[in-house]
């Protein structure tokens, strides 16, 4: 009983550190861009903006060359833009639509969510007129929107996973299982035909499961060089 416990407790927190703690601490570093930006916007500091934008983009422009680009890092340069650019009348407003796209392609479906509302949180304060209240209504119309294609792009991930792994396994199976055992049959059926007191009907019947056993194993390497290849191109 004891044992059982601490086999699920091994589970629970592996579960945790491998699903639960990345995506809140995506999700705080979301957070954290946002009010980063937002708080610069209302500081005395905003005359300096164009600058720091530049050197946060050269910042992710190189480590575009060098590793994967971080979606935070373009997240802070998108919100400083729109935060500096007088926030829901930013003429560059439309890049957070953008941005809600790349994150549901790229994250869970609750980090997008979650961060999405919270933009509405913040460019909540904004408020001032008729038109800005239209232009956040859009965001909380574009929000569902980019979650379910989010969602949906996952699924479809999870999908060319699992068959990219069939595959593997087929081919596995395939190179080590089916070969060796049409190999063994027609090398049996080899020693069979030298062996001089077999018949010739029984001789004829050997010879037509060794000829069979290469007719199969010929059709199986043609097929899945075929979708060897097929796989390739897609």
């Amino acid at each position: 009983m004891i044992s059982l416990f601490y086999q699920r407790l091994d589970t629970l927190i592996c579960l945790i550190n491998t699903i639960v703690m990345p995506k809140i601490i995506s999700i705080l570093l979301f957070f954290l861009v946002s009010l980063f930006s937002y708080f610069f916007s209302i500081s005395n500091f905003t005359y300096l903006s164009p600058q720091i934008i530049a050197l946060f983009s050269i910042a992710f422009l190189v480590s575009s060359i060098f590793k994967k680009p971080s979606i935070h890092l373009l997240a802070l340069i998108v919100n400083l833009i729109i935060f500096s650019t007088n926030s829901l009348s930013s003429p560059f407003f439309f890049l957070i639509y953008f941005l809600l796209f790349i994150i549901a392609f790229q994250n869970l479906p609750s980090v997008t969510l979650s961060y999405s509302l919270f933009l509405v949180l913040i460019f909540a304060q904004s408020l001032s007129s008729f038109n800005s209240a239209i232009v956040l209504s859009s965001m909380l119309l574009v929000t569902p929107l980019a979650w379910f294609i989010g969602r949906e792009y996952l699924d479809k991930r999870k999908i060319e996973n699992y068959l990219t792994q069939d595959e593997t396994d087929i081919f596995l199976w395939f190179s080590l299982n089916f070969k060796t055992a049409m190999y063994q049959i027609i090398d049996s059926c080899s020693e069979l035909l030298s062996q001089p007191q077999l018949l010739s009907s029984q001789k004829d019947k050997v010879k037509k499961i060794k000829d069979s056993a290469k007719s199969i194993l010929k059709s199986s390497e043609k097929l899945t060089q075929e979708i060897d290849q097929e796989s390739d191109e897609n």
